[in-house]
């Protein structure tokens, strides 16, 4: 019964979970997951996590592992350290692009947007290097953040922000900015939830949805919710709520969590 058990096994299609691996850029350690498929269409998701967490803590805390399976997306985290990380600028944006390259080469990859997601400081990089390469980024978000650039991109790309009511210094910097980012015609989603700074399986579950949505090229809104008063629109009666107000949601699966308190 063993042996037949054992040649059965051996027939069947399976596949072992995938692992995460590890790589250094000029002596940052970088960790990535490649997808159950690889094609050269694949996608570099960047994932962010709080100040100076390792990039493999980033991975497993975030846990897009299903969302990167559909989509064939490679996840990428960078394990930065101090030095002010968080601005591009200065000098992780230089490694982060190195990064990405040695990922496009190896798996010969085509020439594909980025994406990116951001806890915490981790959010600070996701807005801010969103600023500093908007050309290669085609939707980016983040939770609980509070650093953003002074000047927001023009008409700039689908994003989200999340964030805890009583992370009160947060959520007044993150309005500021939000208003901001959609008077210069871009598509932001304002979503607040209970409790403070810690990222929450609710933040998860609505970025994972996000996330969906735009890989699904469901990148055109079909209702508005309004803040503050949740009252949510068809697309059509868009210019019924202001646009620093507007929550551009793409799909039903959005709006429920957008709702959701």
């Amino acid at each position: 019964m063993r042996v037949l058990l054992a040649i059965v096994c051996l027939l069947l299609p399976f596949s072992l979970p995938a692992k995460i691996k590890h790589m250094d850029v000029d002596g940052i350690e970088f960790a990535y997951r490649v997808p159950a498929k690889v094609g050269k269409d694949s996608r570099i998701m960047v994932l962010f996590g709080g100040r100076n967490w390792q990039g493999e803590k980033t991975l497993k805390a975030f846990n897009f592992d299903a969302l990167a399976d559909r989509y064939s997306l490679i996840l990428l985290s960078p394990s930065f350290k101090d030095n002010e990380y968080w601005q591009p600028e200065k000098w992780s944006g230089k490694v982060l692009l190195k990064a990405v390259k040695r990922l496009k080469t190896k798996f010969n990859l085509t020439n594909q947007k980025l994406l990116f997601y951001g806890y915490s400081a981790g959010g600070q990089c996701s807005n801010l290097f969103y600023s500093y390469i908007p050309k290669q980024v085609e939707a980016w978000g983040l939770h609980a953040c509070g650093v953003y650039p002074q000047v927001a991109q023009k008409n700039g790309a689908p994003a989200f922000i999340t964030c805890g009511m009583q992370d009160a210094d947060r959520v007044r910097i993150s309005k500021t900015f939000i208003y901001k980012y959609r008077e210069s015609g871009g598509s932001l989603i304002w979503k607040p939830y209970n409790g403070g700074h810690e990222l929450n399986k609710e933040a998860l579950e609505f970025a994972r949805q996000f996330f969906d949505d735009i890989l699904s090229k469901r990148t055109c809104p079909i209702y508005i919710g309004e803040d503050e008063t949740g009252i949510v629109v068809s697309f059509k009666k868009a210019s019924e709520i202001d646009v620093e107000f507007r929550n551009p949601l793409y799909s039903e699966a959005l709006k429920k969590l957008w709702e959701e308190q």
